[in-house]
């Protein structure tokens, strides 16, 4: 029996035999992702939570590890299935995520300025929203076929529904998660098949409307023209740009070892979320950093060799949205450390402190891994069903 009807047959459940016939080269570089984070969470935040609770050290790390074993349900609950069964709940899953984003805009905790989560600060719509999109497009673009080089049939209403989750994240003010989102849902509708004209059009629209943004708040204007200072001589960035250098520079090519870096002990501000990377540089060094991009470059590798090797192109563009979005977010958040971009905000998947972004991300690497599970059981002889 096929590995089609095997899992038919149990309603979206995968065979016992079967589960464990995952990518192991990228079950090991996401699970390094995860414990580098776990560690670089506590070594940044116990000085942190001692002086905000009341002597208790381990505050942070215990929401975080809290987050991790949600998310490490989440992720068990999608091994367990066949990853077809996200395609029949996207748009439910999509609507979800567009009523988290909606009900924060009304009831969200106001935060440095902009409203980006719900109940007490504890869940963070907008990360939902990555993973929902990812799950959504793709099976709007996987469904359209060659007619998504037709304009009318393509480019525009993907536009619309792509500007419309953007757009109402960019309200709460959110640039950066806007972009990346805008970003990876681009990629998937080139890669889906559109024509390369479109593509291009669709680069010029979606740089206009960045430029208008940047004009828009003065918060992204000023991130802005502290960039470009940097560009001329870094140390005359802003404030967290210069202590993230200071940061890289502490930590050498060895780093000044575990727990002994001095950057979070405040001169980098939120350094256990947007600055993790370089508050784990200063541990670890050059090696340690190098350690992290090796271990993001596996997850390149496997995800699109994933990808690559789906059974359709559902389970492709699923496989090329989830890496995509992963490493798209690292590099973001890398490139502000060492001051490639303006400072964006934005978490480094697996290592930042963040339990809805931990959560989400634990989960969508479930995804990928159950689109390579699934590839991978379609090349093996498939298990005895009759009894």
């Amino acid at each position: 029996m096929t590995t089609v009807n095997v899992i038919k047959k149990r309603g979206y459940r995968v065979h016992p035999k079967l589960m464990f016939h995952i990518d192991y080269w990228l079950l090991l570089a996401i699970a390094g992702l995860i414990l580098i984070g776990l560690f670089t969470v506590y070594s940044t935040t116990f000085d942190l939570s001692w002086w905000k609770y009341d002597g208790d050290t381990g505050y942070y790390i215990r929401r975080q590890l809290l987050a991790g074993l949600i998310g490490l349900g989440g992720f068990l609950a999608v091994i367990l299935l066949d990853y077809h069964i996200l395609r029949k709940f996207s748009i439910f899953i999509f609507a979800v995520a567009l009523i988290g984003l909606v009900a924060t805009l009304f009831v969200g905790e106001v935060a440095f300025g902009a409203k980006r989560t719900l109940l007490g600060g504890s869940v963070q719509p907008s990360e939902l929203a990555k993973l929902a999109t990812i799950i959504y497009t793709a099976h709007w673009l996987s469904s359209k076929g060659e007619r998504i080089k037709v304009a009318t049939y393509g480019l525009v209403p993907f536009s619309v529904i792509v500007g419309f989750v953007c757009g109402l994240i960019v309200r709460q003010p959110d640039i950066s998660t806007a972009v990346l989102i805008a970003l990876v849902s681009f990629t998937l509708f080139f890669i889906a098949g559109a024509d390369l004209k479109q593509f291009i059009l669709a680069i010029i629209l979606g740089g206009a409307v960045f430029i208008l943004l940047v004009f828009a708040f003065s918060h992204a204007q000023t991130r802005w023209e502290s960039f470009l200072l940097a560009l001329q001589n870094p140390m005359d960035g802003g404030y967290q740009v210069k202590q993230t250098l200071v940061a890289l520079a502490n930590g050498g090519l060895f780093g000044v070892g575990p727990g002994q870096g001095t950057q979070k002990f405040l001169p980098l501000p939120a350094g256990h979320t947007d600055g993790a990377y370089a508050l784990f540089a200063e541990e670890f060094g050059l090696v340690g950093a190098v350690a992290i991009l090796l271990l993001l470059a596996i997850l390149v590798w496997r995800g699109f060799k994933v990808a690559n090797q789906a059974r359709d192109g559902y389970g492709a563009l699923l496989a090329i949205g989830i890496t995509c979005w992963l490493v798209y977010q690292s590099l973001l958040n890398i490139a502000v450390i060492v001051a490639v971009v303006p400072v964006t905000g934005i978490a480094l998947p697996f290592i930042s402190y963040g339990g809805s972004a931990f959560v989400m991300s634990i989960i969508g690497a479930g995804v990928l891994l159950n689109v390579s599970r699934d590839s991978s059981i379609m090349k093996r002889p498939q298990p005895k069903t009759g009894s």
